[in-house]
């Protein structure tokens, strides 16, 4: 019973309830008392009727003539008949509390008299006096003509069975407001609940490897924002683990082929096929070192990545080490044909990085450069100054990325010439970890391509 009880559905129609037995409940009971304070002025407006003004002159000429209100009581039963018989037949008939009560009071506000004897030596209160009638003998004020209204034993037998009726119907449209309202808000309930049914539904499947799963967004705003944010987060997971998965084989084929290389030299020299001389060890040195670099590449990225790549930090003036690094490839753009322009702005700011990571970026990008560069194109390094810090920009010729290609560009293991790049001696881990190096300077690293041009360009924050 608990666990029903935790259930959203099951509070939000008991919420809904609550809030139909309030509504319904205050409405019921200010209509009951509207109609019941309102159905009493009816009943003594309609009994008791507007103020007669025979009655006044009658009592005014009866304490005219007694000076005093003894035995004024015949008086306040009649409604003007013409003869003290009718006002004592109407005076059984009033008197039986059918209609209002009337009272005639002294100057002080004392009952003298009143057609319920009862009420005869009480103090009118000062309500009762200010909807009191004067009565006035001669121009002089001798008392007052006060009206009372009934009480419940005033109202008739139809009277009541008309409020009994009217609250019979009020408590059935209570109850048949109350149904509806449980009604509605069981089914509202459901329906709120049902986006997050889903949602628990798709992230159980998360949770036992239905990565990339997507739910339909169709409930509230609220909602529709965490079926968002599931649906980006399950994409994500799963471009993440179909990236894992295919790192996890491009790591297993980049070792494979120079262990089974070295593997091959030194089982054909232990054989005896090869000989055992410089060349052929050379071969399986070289197989070794090749494998170290890899190594050594995936070590960095996976430091890199997990944000725990040590940098030893130190002001550096960035034009004095572009201008280092491109003396030092200078050379090898010559012998490949291709032109290297420098365009370094003056007065640079001064960066904080670590010089090492820095010039290891730097030797990614121009090798790379280089590599896709064809004989008679050309290399321009740039070097300007930003809001932020500075912006190093590498753009080489003769390459054109799809828009495919430059959202994968950084990606582990991504070649866009896979055979080319793999007989070159290239990984595949080059541009992946200078993005994490810049990325842990606090800087940005982008690409962009167009008119047979491809630019690198990464920005580093000022020291």
């Amino acid at each position: 019973m608990k666990i029903r009880m935790n259930r959203l559905s099951v509070r939000l129609s008991l919420a809904f309830l609550l809030s139909a037995w309030i509504g319904v409940g205050a409405m019921v009971l200010v209509v009951q008392r509207t109609l019941d304070a309102g159905f009493r002025q009816y009943v003594t407006a309609r009994d008791s009727g507007e103020t007669n003004p025979e009655q006044i002159a009658r009592l005014a000429a009866y304490f005219a003539a007694s000076g005093s209100w003894a035995g004024a009581e015949s008086l306040l039963s009649g409604r003007g008949s013409g003869n003290g018989a009718g006002a004592a037949g109407a005076g059984g008939s009033a008197g039986s509390g059918r209609g209002a009560t009337l009272v005639v009071a002294d100057l002080d506000g004392r009952v003298a008299a009143a057609t319920d004897s009862t009420l005869v030596g009480a103090t009118l209160s000062a309500e009762a006096l200010a909807s009191a009638i004067p009565i006035q003998v001669e121009s002089e004020q001798v008392g007052w003509l006060s009206r009372q209204s009934p009480g419940i034993q005033a109202l008739g037998a139809a009277e009541v069975a008309f409020l009994d009726e009217a609250n019979r119907w009020l408590t059935a449209a209570g109850l048949g407001a109350t149904g509806l309202a449980v009604a509605v808000g069981v089914i509202l309930a459901w329906t709120l609940a049902q986006p997050l049914r889903e949602l628990t539904k798709a992230v159980r499947d998360l949770s036992v490897g239905g990565l990339g799963r997507q739910v339909q967004l169709r409930g509230t705003v609220e909602i529709d924002a965490l079926a968002e944010e599931f649906n980006a987060m399950s994409k994500a997971l799963a471009e993440a683990e179909a990236l894992r998965q295919r790192m996890a084989a491009d790591i297993a084929h980049e070792l494979r082929t120079p262990v089974s290389v070295l593997r091959g030299h030194l089982e054909a020299m232990l054989d005896g096929v090869y000989p055992l001389d410089s060349a052929h060890v050379a071969v399986a040195h070289g197989q070794a070192i090749h494998l170290a670099h890899l190594v050594e590449d995936l070590r960095v990225l996976t430091l890199a990545e997990a944000k725990r790549l040590p940098l030893e930090r130190a002001a550096l003036d960035p034009a004095a080490m572009i201008a280092g690094m491109l003396d030092a490839f200078e050379p090898l753009a010559l012998d490949a044909e291709i032109r290297l322009i420098r365009q370094i702005a003056p007065d640079l700011p001064v960066i904080s990085a670590d010089r090492t990571r820095i010039q290891q970026v730097l030797s990614n990008l121009l090798a790379n450069a280089l590599r896709h560069t064809p004989a008679g194109g050309d290399i321009e390094v740039s070097l300007n100054p930003v809001p932020s810090g500075v912006r190093i920009s590498v753009n080489n010729s003769g390459s054109q990325l799809s828009a495919e290609e430059e959202a994968r560009v950084f990606q582990p293991f991504w070649r866009a010439e896979a055979a080319r790049e793999r007989d070159s001696g290239g990984s595949g881990l080059g541009l992946a970890i200078s993005r994490e190096i810049v990325a842990l300077h606090g800087g940005t690293m982008t690409v962009e391509s167009g008119g047979h041009r491809v630019t690198f360009s990464l920005t580093l924050p000022t020291a």
